[in-house]
């Protein structure tokens, strides 16, 4: 094993291992500044929240097919930045995503170099085809890799690491009878502890203090704190002398503690409470400093406070009741019994109103329980003091759910007209209580025999046709809608009061369902809460687990993941047909409509086939989307000419850059991404093919949790395309069929003669009035909503060409209710609309 040190010595004395160590430590807590001749990365901020580090520089293209025409000067700007961290190359915008000059940070990486038998010669390796699977690292740090060959056959590869830090694994191909060469990246934190253990101990002198410390700068730098603390602690026995490192072993304890004290906090913001409260009442004070111990007080002394809020809240309510007459108190005694078991710490906000006037004795107790109600119902903020509004509002959330879930045309008519005569019966009303109503159909959880919960994995659900029933319904009727099928990930403490982000997440071709569920949430594991074991995870040797859980990336941050069924039977690659669009929308609003979904915080993605798929999707409904996920994929097709639709949505792009020759292939469609109106990143491995990149999915969930990857309000200007039948709703403007010989059928795509979006261009005016100045059809739809933004209490005009229509809002709910019981969507629901002609 030889050690590249940038800027100091590799052979250097124990004194300046100590001092390494202490640095490496210590700039962790921001203690210590390293010396300016250290070599420096970037740290790059990006608009949409990001924080980039690596070497950057500027590109004029990402096309490599257009670098022949920069020679020849016809690119002269370099408005293209690619921010390189050794394992792979983002892309973004200058203008469009970087929003400050890049900050000079240390480079910290540890480069530990390993001898392997690397060809000398062999051909350069241009692509790769799809990973079929590898080995794990043995001892000596290589492994093997079977990938699809030129022929389809398996194609087995011999790779060793060459180059380690703290960020990636640089894995080259060794002699073999049929060398190659190939210098691959993966992510260090791809390869778990004991296998990097293993490779250290064939490659390290146990005697070499200096090699054994250079392991543990690595395994600090790699933050896995408990592995280092291990190494120390073993330098420190069998190396006397070196006693002056024991400081810093307490400092990887304090390290440790504070990454499990991060885990607490994502957990109670991920709205697993329980869980949180458990890492806390476990956490190892006694080791900790007398700083991590104040944290972890006051996060309990937080978290103990909500709880006896809630608790005052309660009581507060039940004593407030009692005062008020015996009918009243019989009206209210369903709520209040509903108030009292689902207030949480996530619906504790919705009576903020009440716990600011709760305890005023000067306030009567009718207006007091009144805020407490209509806060339950309309949520903070909505001011209703009259208790006999409040007891209509309690009946008109019953027949809201009554008219969602009613499958009678007839009935959902008799509904309105109950509706009509009630006081709380208003449409602002209405539009505040859809989004903090339990999902309308989760009854059908328990009742419905198309939704059955995993036996086994907990927080699974398969719901509607499995994969072989899907793809026979299919093969008998291909020109039906897809029905909903889908499995779906819930978050541990799931609670239907509390809304969640969520991933709909499309599998590749020939991939069932449930991969997606892997790889955004984890492959299911045994639990650790087995009531069959001991503490200690004992138990009889052939017992099998009686329930099993995922712990990956959805499950920690809270996110639903919902994976449709999406596919035919054989089928190879995405068709880009409205049957598939059919198949992932259908499956989603019938989520939507059994699941707690924040329809703000809805991405789309998919890997290979599904990619794409999640991508032409993304684009041509971009009114459902808070971002786009897109990896493996290889976009063609409508995704060569929906450029206009595409910035309304934020995509990420993750690709191998020896998957083919993706800029050569795909370069001209990612530079209309490369532009400042657009919220952009594209992502290429370095020396990776088709693959699932794992380990991208730590920062997938960080752009996703970012605050400006929200849905954001529908846009008062229109600029979009459409080119299928299937494209023709776009926020608040829809039409039925376009004119003739504008939509193109996909599967007819090398034979149409016109390959060109039809453009859409509509407009909300200052003056109340919304006009369309150009679409593909004759006949609209426009839905109304405040949010547009118009005044509803002013007359409405919609203008198309020569015709115009006039609205007058009368405040019924009809529209609204009917909108959210086909769209799904309770938090973005139209309040009017308007046909043309």
């Amino acid at each position: 094993m030889k050690v590249v040190s940038r800027g100091l010595d590799a052979r250097s004395s124990v004194v300046r291992s100590v001092f390494i160590c202490s640095v490496v430590a210590l700039c962790c807590f921001g203690l210590v500044a390293w010396p300016a001749s250290v070599s420096a990365e970037q740290l790059i901020s990006l608009r949409n929240g990001m924080v980039l580090r690596g070497l950057y520089l500027e590109v004029a293209s990402m096309n490599q097919n257009a670098f022949s025409a920069g020679n020849e000067g016809g690119i002269q700007n370099r408005p293209i930045w690619v921010v390189d961290d050794g394992l792979r190359r983002t892309y973004v915008h200058r203008r469009g995503m970087v929003a400050a000059e890049p900050r000079d940070v240390p480079d910290l990486h540890e480069r530990i170099q390993f001898f392997q038998p690397v060809p000398d010669g062999g051909d350069q390796v241009a692509s790769i085809g799809q990973t079929l699977g590898v080995t794990p690292f043995n001892q000596f740090g290589r492994r093997r890799m079977t990938i699809r060959g030129p022929n389809g056959a398996p194609f087995p590869v011999l790779q060793g690491i060459t180059e380690l830090t703290a960020k990636y694994a640089k894995v080259e191909a060794l002699k073999t009878d049929d060398s190659i060469k190939l210098d691959m990246r993966i992510a260090t934190s791809s390869i778990s502890s004991d296998q990097l253990r293993d490779i250290f101990r064939r490659s390290t002198d146990p005697k070499d203090v200096d090699e054994r410390l250079n392991v543990v700068r690595f395994f600090a730098e790699s933050e896995r704190y408990a592995d280092a603390r291990r190494e120390l602690v073993r330098i420190l026995d069998e190396f006397p002398e070196s006693a002056d490192l024991k400081p810093i072993v307490a400092q990887y304890v304090e390290n440790e503690a504070s990454q499990l004290l991060d885990q607490a906090a994502l957990r109670r913001e991920s709205g697993q409470y329980e869980l949180a409260r458990e890492i806390l009442d476990r956490f190892p004070t006694s080791v900790v400093s007398r700083v991590t111990r104040v944290k972890v007080s006051d996060l309990v002394a937080s978290m103990d406070e909500t709880q006896q809020q809630i608790e005052t809240v309660k009581q507060q309510l039940s004593e407030l009741i009692g005062g008020l007459r015996e009918p009243e108190q019989n009206a209210l005694d369903a709520i209040v019994s509903e108030i009292q078991t689902e207030l949480t710490p996530a619906t504790l906000p919705r009576l903020s109103d009440f716990i600011r006037m709760g305890g005023n004795s000067t306030i009567d107790p009718e207006t007091r329980v009144s805020l407490a109600i209509a806060g339950w119902l309309l949520g903070n903020g909505s001011g209703e003091t009259n208790l006999k509004i409040v007891l209509s509002l309690i009946e008109v959330r019953s027949l809201v759910r009554e008219y969602l879930v009613e499958e009678d045309p007839g009935k959902r008519e008799e509904i309105l007209q109950r509706l009509s005569s009630l006081e709380g019966a208003r449409a602002d009303y209405v539009a505040k209580m859809l989004p903090l109503m339990k999902p309308p159909r989760i009854n059908a959880l328990a009742t419905d025999e198309m939704i059955q919960p995993d036996p086994v994995v907990a927080g699974m659900f398969h719901v509607g046709l499995d994969q072989a029933s899907f793809h026979q319904f299919q093969a008998e009727d291909p020109s039906a809608i897809p029905p909903a099928s889908y499995v779906v990930q819930l978050p541990p403490e799931y609670d239907p009061n509390r809304v969640y982000p969520c991933v709909v997440a499309l599998h590749a071709a020939g991939a069932p369902a449930e991969t997606q569920l892997n790889w955004w949430s984890g492959v299911p594991q045994e639990s650790f809460l087995q009531g069959a074991r001991d503490e200690n995870g004992d138990g009889p040797a052939d017992e099998e687990p009686t329930s099993m859980m995922r712990l990956g990336h959805s499950i920690r941050h809270g996110f639903i993941v919902v994976a449709p069924r999406w596919t035919r039977g054989g089928q190879p690659d995405y068709e880009y047909t409205m049957r598939e669009h059919d198949a992932v929308l259908s499956s989603f609003r019938h989520a939507m409509r059994h699941f707690a979904i924040d329809a703000d915080r809805v991405f789309i993605g998919g890997h290979g086939a599904g990619g794409t798929a999640a991508w032409d999707i993304a684009v041509s409904h971009p009114d459902l989307w808070s971002g786009m996920i897109s990896i493996s994929s290889r976009p063609d097709k409508t995704l060569q000419h929906y450029n206009a639709n595409s910035k309304y949505v934020p995509v990420y792009i993750v690709k191998g850059d020896k998957d083919g020759v993706p800029l050569r292939d795909f370069g001209a469609i990612y530079d209309r991404y490369m532009t400042y109106d657009h919220d952009a990143m594209i992502v290429l491995y370095r020396g990776r093919g088709l693959d699932f990149f794992s380990e991208e999915a730590d920062r997938i969930f960080e752009w996703m949790k970012t605050p400006n990857h929200r849905r954001p309000p529908p846009p008062e200007d229109l600029e979009v395309g459409s080119m299928r039948d299937g494209d023709r709703f776009f926020w608040w403007l829809e039409w039925q069929e376009m004119l003739p010989g504008l939509a193109i059928n996909p599967i007819l795509w090398d034979e149409a003669e016109r390959l060109k979006a039809a453009p859409v261009r509509a407009r909300v005016m200052a003056n109340n009035e919304v006009l369309i100045s150009q679409a593909p059809s004759d006949s609209f739809t426009v839905w109304l909503t405040p949010q547009m933004p118009l005044d509803f209490k002013e007359p409405i005009a919609v203008r198309y060409r020569s015709r115009r229509k006039d609205f007058n809002f009368d405040q019924s709910v009809g529209v609204m209710l009917e909108d959210v019981r086909v769209r799904a969507d309770r938090a973005r629901p139209f309040w009017g609309k308007v046909q043309i002609p």
